[in-house]
C-alpha cells in the first residue's frame, strides 16, 4: 500500500511537532531545580524526540520522504496566542498538545485502510502519550493548589487556541478521521 502525499504530510507534521515539543521540554530543564521535575521533563523530552525518530523511520518504511515542516503545532500556538514564556505556560500547552495528540493518534488508528506500519507506530506512541498526560496533569493539579485560578486561565487560553488550530489543520490536511 503506497502512502499518499496527504498521508505523508500528516505524518511529517506529527514528526516535526513531536521534535519541536521535545526540544522545548528539554530547554525547560534549565528553568527548575526540582529533581523530580527535571527527571520528568528530561524523560518526556527524550520520548518526544524518539517519537520524531519513529515517525521518520515510519515515513521512510512506507515509501514516503521526511520533509521539512516549520509550521508545527507549537509554532501555530505561538502565532495564535504568543510563545509560552514560563514553565507553567509550557506545561499547560504541553498538556493541551498531549490531549490532542492522544485523541488524534487514537482516531488515526481507527482509520479504514491504515498502513500496518503506521498503525504499529501509533500504538507504540499512544502508551507514551498516556504517561505524558498523567505526569503533566499531576504537576498542573499541584500548581492549581499553589497558584489558584491562574492555572485554569492559562489552560483555557491554550485550549481555545487548540480548538481553532485543530479546525484549520483538519481542513488543511483533509483529516477525514478527525472529530
Amino acid at each position: 500500500m503506497a502512502v499518499t502525499n496527504s498521508e505523508a504530510g500528516v505524518l511529517n507534521f506529527y514528526r516535526a511537532s513531536q521534535l519541536h515539543s521535545g526540544l522545548i521540554l528539554g530547554q525547560m530543564v534549565r528553568c527548575t531545580n526540582d529533581a523530580r521535575l527535571i527527571l520528568n521533563l528530561t524523560r518526556h523530552s527524550a520520548e518526544e524526540v524518539m517519537h520524531a525518530q519513529l515517525w521518520t523511520e515510519t515515513i521512510i518504511a512506507i515509501g514516503g520522504r521526511p520533509a521539512s515542516v516549520r509550521n508545527t503545532y507549537h509554532a501555530r500556538h505561538a502565532s495564535a496566542v504568543g510563545a509560552p514564556a514560563t514553565l507553567l505556560e509550557v506545561l499547560a500547552v504541553t498538556q493541551i498538545f498531549e490531549r490532542r495528540i492522544f485523541q488524534q493518534f487514537t482516531m488515526h488508528l481507527r482509520f479504514p485502510g491504515i498502513h500496518a506500519t503506521v498503525a504499529a507506530t501509533l500504538r507504540r506512541m499512544i502508551e507514551d502519550e498516556r504517561a505524558h498526560l498523567s505526569w503533566v496533569k499531576a504537576w498542573l493539579s499541584h500548581q492549581s493548589r499553589v497558584r489558584g485560578s491562574k492555572v485554569g486561565e492559562v489552560m483555557t487560553k491554550y485550549a481555545l487556541a487548540d480548538q481553532r488550530i485543530y479546525i484549520t489543520l483538519s481542513s488543511e490536511f483533509g483529516l477525514r478521521w478527525a472529530a
